[in-house]
């Protein structure tokens, strides 16, 4: 199976989740900046550290539920479109809509996993880099 054909089966809810990840992506990009920003001119960059982003969190929280719902929504489809195959065909209708409903819950966390790593990885050196300033100040 292609990524094309597994991200167009996945419905809507796909680009949801992507339009998501490329917004929580920006701002991880940003902080990546501020903070190379911050360790060439310490003092006068510090207040441009965030202390608790939690809107990065948030909007992880929103892709993997977004991801969720379209599962939800996917098996309630398949239930509906069982009742119109021949009972000799239900197992293999099932494992393949099986299989397709649960495209939006993967890709919600193929995304949400790699910028959760991200904001935790950024939200550490942002402590870190504040501790050293404030202990060198």
């Amino acid at each position: 199976m292609s990524f094309g054909q597994f991200y167009q089966d996945g419905g809507v809810f796909m680009h949801v989740i992507t339009l998501l990840t490329l917004f929580v992506g920006g701002m991880l990009v940003r902080r990546i900046r501020t903070i190379r920003r911050t360790f060439r001119d310490p003092k006068e960059q510090l207040g441009r550290l965030r202390r608790g982003d939690v809107l990065t969190p948030s909007l992880v929280a929103a892709m993997v539920m977004t991801g969720l719902l379209g599962t939800g929504l996917g098996w309630i489809d398949l239930n509906m479109a069982l009742q119109t195959v021949p009972s000799e065909h239900w197992a293999m209708a099932q494992s393949l809509g099986g299989r397709i409903a649960s495209y939006p819950l993967v890709w919600s966390l193929v995304c949400a996993i790699p910028l959760t790593l991200g904001h935790g990885t950024m939200r550490y050196f942002e402590e870190r880099l504040r501790a050293l300033i404030e202990k060198h100040a």
